[in-house]
């Protein structure tokens, strides 16, 4: 049974519930699967309105295999239409009245034409998940995932629902700073979900300084977060994998949790344990108006943003003395 984390944001129960899902996820299709209906049942049961799984969770995330076919099976077993059933039973159980769970947000593999994408799904009573309109597909991908996937266009994907509009991101979609923006600005969505395999281990070091960290990949993750939601004055929800790699070793951050449109950090998972994050009576449009009230830098900046655009940057060649 996976540890759950609760916590109650406000007491308007009009408001959703959200969790979000700080999964171990392994190499083996059958066991992600099953562990993703356990949590799917967890959410049932403790009145979840939204659920929000990580990047790749029924395949774990790809290698570098060295041309032996390995990554090639796992993704063709795990591809979204060979999980048609599970896919099936989740979406048969879900709700439609505010009183349970409504959506569940999964990212996985699948084919198109010729071609294989890294996808992001949504699930709910009244959408065919299989309909590209409601489908964003990765558009950023290292050069790892360039071995097995092809880019997405930059067509973003919104969701309206009655507790506000949501915009999506994946993994490394999150570097992307102008992506972020056009889901806030353009889009007008109250939260953007990010779903991850986002690595911990890099180093970075400033010797002369005193200062290093072997953990440099979790900061940028904690970091990026907190500014996606600052800069743009919405909700950050990132559901991101935690825990070693099955084939590789390489160790993934975890840290999922909720960012406020103020760029405070509300909740976030466990770095080391697979764990859920439930958060109650989240009040996504409310907040924001709040947030803005106090501070709406957006107003002056859709005052600048639309002539800098325009007229672009004149740099000047200043004399060098010599």
């Amino acid at each position: 049974m996976l540890r759950l984390i609760e916590r109650v944001f406000s007491d308007c129960e009009d408001c959703p519930s959200v969790l979000l899902a700080n999964m171990h996820v392994t190499s083996d299709v059958e066991l992600n699967l099953a562990r993703m209906e356990e949590v799917v049942q967890l959410a049932h049961t403790h009145g979840a309105n939204i659920l929000i799984f990580p990047e790749l969770c029924v395949t774990g995330y790809v290698w570098e295999d060295q041309g032996r076919g390995e990554v090639e099976e796992l993704l063709a077993a795990g591809e979204n239409s060979r999980i048609a059933p599970t896919i099936k039973r989740i979406r048969d159980g879900l709700r439609d009245d505010g009183k349970g769970l409504e959506y569940v947000f999964y990212n996985n593999v699948r084919r198109k034409d010729d071609g294989r994408y890294n996808s992001t799904f949504i699930l709910h009573h009244s959408l065919d998940y299989n309909r590209e309109e409601f489908i964003y597909d990765k558009i950023f991908l290292p050069p790892l995932e360039q071995l097995y996937f092809q880019q997405g266009t930059d067509r973003r994907l919104t969701i309206e629902t009655k507790w506000g509009t949501f915009g999506f991101l994946i993994c490394y979609d999150l570097c992307f700073v102008e992506m972020a923006r056009k889901y806030a600005f353009k889009d007008k969505v109250d939260a953007i979900v990010t779903m991850a395999h986002w690595r911990s281990e890099a180093v970075r070091e400033y010797d002369r300084m005193n200062i290093m960290t072997d953990h440099y990949y979790g900061y940028l993750w904690d970091l990026m977060n907190s500014s996606k939601a600052a800069y743009n004055q919405v909700w950050s929800l990132a559901a991101n994998a935690v825990g070693h790699h099955q084939v590789t070793g390489d160790y993934f951050w975890g840290g999922s949790g909720v960012w406020a449109p103020s760029g405070m950090k509300l909740i976030q998972a466990s770095n080391i344990t697979a764990e859920l994050i439930l958060v109650r009576n989240l009040d996504l449009r409310g907040q924001r108006r709040k947030e803005q009230d106090d501070f709406d830098y957006q107003i002056d900046f859709a005052r600048f943003f639309k002539p800098i655009e325009e007229e672009g940057s004149c740099p000047q060649q200043l004399p060098i003395k010599s």
